[in-house]
């Protein structure tokens, strides 16, 4: 099945991959939204003047890592071939509660986990290039490995994507949302919205 699917890049990437990339929850994210604004509300108080430039460092942080992650998805995307898995080697890595997303060959399901998580590292080959690439979460085991065709050394599982993707023979790439993924896309709406909104009260 991978095999037949095997087309030569550069592939089209259809745009339902950006407005993914600039709209999915991301966690770590609002977690420093939450750090840097949120807890030391009370200390603003007494620094008003500083507020303004909190706002705009965080928005300003935010905006510079989604785009550079969307960028390098569809790099990956465009110039990505399939590479062939050659080992696997896992090891724990300790007891978390998150949302995890596992491949199995294209297909990749995104829920909830309580347990054991894990950090796999997987080795490929890619054309006459070899490197690796680690996955955290649960196992891995059969999901696609992409290679960047211009830097063999850069991969990424499917799963790293924040869409649900098939390559078709003419090399084509079909995206879809995942399930609930509108739901994350009003939550990060929110968050944004509000940083934007003290920005724009903290200048008024």
């Amino acid at each position: 099945m991978l095999q037949s699917s095997r087309t030569v890049p550069p592939h089209r990437v259809p745009p339902t991959v950006a407005i993914a990339g600039a709209t999915v929850w991301n966690r770590r994210e609002a977690y420093w939204f939450l750090v840097a604004v949120i807890v030391p509300a009370a200390w603003w108080s007494r620094h008003p003047a500083l507020v303004p430039y909190v706002f705009a460092i965080v928005l300003l942080g935010a905006v510079v890592f989604r785009v550079s992650a969307v960028a390098r998805w569809m790099s990956m995307l465009r110039w990505g071939v399939i590479a062939d898995v050659e080992t696997i080697d896992t090891a724990l890595r300790g007891g978390r509660n998150l949302r995890l997303a596992h491949a199995t060959g294209w297909n990749v399901q995104r829920r909830w986990y309580t347990g054991v998580v894990t950090e796999s590292t997987v080795r490929y080959r890619a054309g006459e290039a070899r490197g690796h690439l680690f996955v955290r979460g649960l196992p891995f085991t059969t999901g696609v490995v992409l290679a960047h065709s211009k830097n063999p050394g850069s991969a990424m599982a499917i799963s790293d994507f924040p869409c649900g993707l098939q390559l078709d023979g003419r090399g084509r790439w079909a995206a879809s949302f995942p399930t609930g993924f509108w739901r994350q896309a009003l939550a990060t709406v929110a968050l944004y919205g509000y940083a934007v909104a003290g920005l724009m009260i903290s200048l008024g």
